[in-house]
C-alpha cells in the first residue's frame, strides 16, 4: 500500500483535504508494516499494542493541534493556492518562515515535553536540507533533484509524517565497511527501481511514521553502491523492524511516570530484505561526493534538535523552580545559584536558537538556519547536559529515592502517616511526591537514561559536532588581528 494513495483515501473522508486528524493519524498506521518488539513478538497494529499505542497516542494528539484554533496558524500554514497545510512541510524562504517554525517546536512540545526527538514537524528537515543543496544534486542527476522537489510537495499535499534513517549498526570496526554484511547498499539496479539490502539503526519514532528519509553519511571505506540517498515508506516489503526493548512499560499511570505515560520514542534495528524501492523516491545514488554534505543537508534537523532542547531546557528550569518551593528550599542562596544555572542553560540554548534565525543564509532561495551558529549551539547543548541534569537531581535531595507510588499513597495502612510525616512547604505529601515524580521521569528513569543517551548522539556525536565547530567557526579576522597586532607592538 503505497502511503500516498492511503493518506490520499484517509484525507478524502475528512474535514480538510490536507490535514490529518489524530485519528486519521491512527488509522493511517494499519498499513501492513512488519514490526517487532524487543522480544521479537510481532506487533499486528502499532495503534493498540501496549509496547507503541501510548506514543501514537501522543503523536495523534499533536496531529489534533491542526485543529484547534489556538494553536492552527502556528502549526499549520496557508500556502500559495490558499490551501492550509503541516507547518512543517512549509518551504521557508525568509526569516519570519523559520521563526514560524521555531515557534511550532515549542507548541508541540507542549504536548510532548521535549520526550520525543522526532516529532511530526520534525520529519520533513531532511527533506528541507536537500531542497537547500539542490544545486549539488542537479549536478549529479536532474532527475534526482526533481524527485525532491516532488516528494516535498506531495508530503505536503497528505500530511506525511518520516523520520530520518543515517546511522550504521554497530559492528566489529576491524572489518571494512563494505564488508560488512549489514551495510546497506543496492544490489540490482533497473530504470524502474533500485533493491537494498543490509539494515540501518535507530530511525526513531518509525513506528509513528510514514516514511523514512535515508541519508547516507560518509566513512571510512564507503562505496558507491553504499551511497544512498532516498525516502523509503515503512510499510514497503522486505522491511522489518525490530524495536529495542522498551523503557516505559504499559501498565504505567500519570501519578507515578507523569512523563512516561506519554510512551516512549522507539528505536530499532531496520532491516532491509532485497526491498524494491522505485526510482521516484531516489534523490541520489553512488554520489559519494554529496555525502560530505552532512553538515549542509542536515541544517534544518540540526536546528530542530538544539531548538527542541532549548524548550526541554525550560522546562528544567520550571520543574527545579516548583521542586524547590515545595521543598521550602528557593531562600537558600545555594540552591538559588543551582536554580539560576539550569535557567542560564535554557537561555543560551534559546539564544542560539534565536541567532540562528535572524542570522540565517538564503541557499538556492531556500531559507536556511545560521549551519555555524547551529553547530555551536549543539555543542554547547550536549556538553552541558548531564551538568544540567546533575543539578535538577541534587536539588531534589532524599526526594529521588523516597517517592512512592499511587497504590501505596490510596493504601490506609500507609497513607494517613506518610501525609502526617512528609508534607511540603504549601504543598500537601501527595502534591510533593507528584512533583518528585515529575523530576524522577526527567532525569532518572529508565526512559530518561535512554534520551540522555539521545540527547548526547543525536544526528551527530559530540566529537563530530566538535570538529564541525573547530572548520566552521571563524577564526580567521580574529587571529589575523592578533598577528597584526603583535607584529606592531613588538617593533
Amino acid at each position: 500500500m503505497d502511503p500516498f494513495e492511503n493518506l490520499t483515501r484517509i484525507l478524502a473522508t475528512g474535514q480538510e483535504p490536507h490535514l490529518l486528524t489524530g485519528a486519521q493519524f491512527k488509522e493511517s498506521l494499519r498499513d501492513g508494516r512488519r514490526i517487532f518488539d524487543g522480544q521479537g513478538n510481532a506487533i499486528e497494529d502499532v495503534t493498540e499494542n501496549p509496547v507503541t499505542a501510548r506514543a501514537v497516542e501522543t503523536y495523534a494528539r499533536v496531529m489534533d493541534l491542526q485543529y484547534q484554533s489556538e494553536h492552527q496558524d502556528v502549526v499549520t500554514y496557508v500556502d500559495a493556492d490558499g490551501q492550509r497545510k503541516a507547518r512543517g512541510w512549509q518551504v521557508p524562504k525568509t526569516r519570519d518562515d523559520l521563526e514560524q517554525k521555531r515557534v511550532q517546536i515549542g507548541v508541540t512540545n507542549s504536548v510532548t515535553l521535549g520526550a520525543f526527538g522526532r516529532p511530526p514537524e520534525y520529519g520533513p528537515a531532511m527533506a528541507l536540507g536537500f531542497l537547500g543543496i539542490i544545486d549539488r544534486i542537479e549536478r549529479e542527476n536532474e532527475d534526482f533533484a526533481q524527485n525532491v522537489r516532488n516528494f516535498i510537495d506531495a508530503s505536503a499535499n497528505v500530511n506525511l509524517l518520516s523520520t530520518d534513517l543515517i546511522a550504521d549498526a554497530q559492528s566489529d570496526r576491524g572489518v571494512p565497511r563494505m564488508e560488512r554484511p549489514g551495510t546497506l547498499r543496492v544490489v540490482e539496479e533497473t530504470d524502474n527501481h533500485i533493491v537494498l539490502r543490509g539494515c540501518k539503526v535507530a530511525g526513531s519514532s518509525a513506528p509513528n511514521a510514514h516514511v523514512f528519509t535515508l541519508s547516507t553519511t560518509l566513512g571510512e571505506g564507503l562505496g558507491p553502491d553504499a551511497a544512498i540517498w532516498a525516502a523509503v515508506p515503512v510499510n514497503t516489503p522486505g522491511i522489518s523492524l525490530l524495536m529495542r526493548p522498551t523503557t516505559a512499560p504499559a501498565n504505567l499511570n500519570g501519578f507515578d511516570h507523569p512523563i512516561g505515560v506519554l510512551g516512549e520514542e522507539s528505536d530499532q534495528m531496520i532491516f532491509f530484505d532485497n526491498v524494491k524501492l522505485p526510482k521516484k523516491y531516489v534523490f541520489s545514488l553512488g554520489n559519494e561526493k554529496l555525502l560530505t554534505a552532512y553538515y549542509d543537508s542536515g541544517v534544518y534537523a540540526l536546528w530542530h534538535i538544539m531548538t527542541r532542547l532549548a524548550y526541554r531546557a525550560e522546562l528544567f528550569a520550571g520543574a527545579a523552580q516548583v521542586l524547590i518551593e515545595a521543598l521550602g528550599t528557593d531562600k537558600i542562596p545555594a540552591v538559588r545559584r543551582t536554580v539560576a544555572d539550569i535557567a542560564t542553560y535554557a537561555q543560551v540554548l534559546k539564544s542560539f536558537s534565536y541567532a540562528a534565525v535572524d542570522r540565517h543564509d538564503v541557499w538556492n532561495g531556500v531559507a536556511v538556519p545560521n549551519p555555524s551558529i547551529v553547530s555551536a549551539g549543539r555543542y554547547y547543548s550536549i556538553m552541558e547536559y548531564d551538568n544540567v541534569i546533575s543539578k535538577l537531581r541534587d536539588l531534589a535531595g532524599q526526594g529521588l529515592v523516597s517517592r512512592w507510588s499511587k497504590s501505596v499513597w490510596d493504601n490506609p495502612e500507609f497513607s494517613e502517616r506518610l501525609r502526617a510525616y512528609l508534607p511540603g512547604h504549601n504543598v500537601t505529601a501527595d502534591e510533593k511526591n507528584l512533583i518528585v515524580n515529575f523530576v524522577w521521569d526527567l532525569t532518572t528513569s529508565l526512559n530518561a537514561g535512554r534520551l540522555g543517551l539521545f540527547e548526547k548522539v543525536n544526528a551527530t556525536p559530540p566529537a563530530f559536532v566538535a570538529e564541525i565547530v573547530y572548520q566552521s567557526a571563524d577564526r580567521s579576522t580574529a587571529a589575523e588581528f592578533v598577528r597584526n597586532y603583535l607584529h606592531e607592538v613588538s617593533r
